[in-house]
């Protein structure tokens, strides 16, 4: 079932890798947490058969390949669109512009990496929750990602 796959995380920042390991570990969850600090290699990750996530978390701000190119060569392939949802961004940016252009590629959640522990706790943790409760649907169109 796809809620017990990896949580994945593409981040580059290892303070953020730190930070997010500790809280996601706090909740004690049955996922593996798979850390992923180059956007390039995300991809190849994800490509491979046996891997279904339960959610991959995207930081935008990355170098090499921004969160948003990321995003976009996902969208190129209908079988990867649908095995990583949800899509969600965590990110320090938070203007319209972003989030609007976050919205336009079918993510699923956009939001603030705050430097408050508790409030990114809860955060998480709401994510989290609202996604293992959610009830699975059937794959949604490919075609909406940009």
């Amino acid at each position: 079932m796809k809620k017990e796959g990896p949580i994945v995380i593409i981040e580059d920042d290892e303070d953020d890798i730190l930070i997010f390991g500790e809280v996601l570990k706090s909740f004690n969850l049955p996922n593996e947490l798979v850390f992923i600090n180059d956007s390039t290699k995300a991809i190849p990750y994800l490509e491979q058969k046996h891997i279904n996530p339960f959610m991959v978390i995207s930081d935008i701000n990355m170098p090499k390949m921004s969160g948003f190119e990321l995003r976009d060569a996902i969208c190129k392939d209908p079988y990867l669109t649908q095995k990583t949802k949800p899509f969600i961004f965590f990110t320090t940016v938070g203007n319209g512009y972003t989030i609007e252009e976050a919205f336009k590629r079918d993510v699923q959640g956009y939001f603030h990496k705050t430097p408050d522990l508790n409030q990114l706790t809860e955060t998480l943790k709401e994510v989290i929750t609202f996604w293992q409760d959610i009830e699975e649907a059937e794959p949604n169109n490919p075609e909406l990602c940009v």
